[in-house]
């Protein structure tokens, strides 16, 4: 006997699509692209980037990478340093705290650069002992090459047509 013929003849075939898994779809992509725009307006802080005199500056690739910002505050002076969003002090123990969060991502990561945004209006005795504790977090990474550090500066098609 067919499957055909052990089917009741007289009872309605319901035919439909199931939503079901389009609707966990659209909830997957809604989640994820939540989480994107989130993390890139973590590595967007507000502040005035530089503006190379150099037109041979390339744009940085698109590989892992970690952003570490170093904003202006007041008198241009910066309070802190900012990984995100976790602010690290400038003192000794907050540069040694930094590094030790940078040793750790770079150790789970060991193809990830290192982005510093600084804000051109700081002085550069600022930027200094970031530069160097982002270079000192390399160590012990099994990186041979030590930390790759991008310094981020803004493209003339980024700052206008006003200098």
């Amino acid at each position: 006997m067919s499957a055909l013929s052990r089917l009741d003849a007289g009872r309605p075939v319901r035919t439909g699509a199931n939503l079901t898994p389009m609707i966990d779809m659209t909830f997957l992509l809604v989640v994820f692209f939540v989480l994107v725009s989130r993390i890139t307006a973590v590595e967007q802080v507000p502040m005035e980037l530089p503006v190379p005199n150099d037109p041979a500056s390339n744009p940085a690739d698109e590989t892992a990478r970690i952003v570490v910002n170093l904003a202006a505050g007041e008198l241009a002076n910066p309070r802190s340093v900012t990984l995100d969003q976790t602010a690290y002090g400038l003192d000794p123990g907050g540069l040694q705290n930094l590094e030790i969060e940078l040793r750790r991502r770079l150790t789970n990561s060991p193809e990830v650069q290192v982005n510093l945004r600084a804000d051109r209006r700081i002085d550069y005795a600022f930027v200094a002992p970031v530069i160097d504790t982002i270079a000192r977090s390399g160590r012990g990474t099994g990186r041979p090459d030590g930390v790759r550090v991008n310094l981020v500066v803004m493209n003339e098609h980024e700052r206008g047509a006003t200098p």
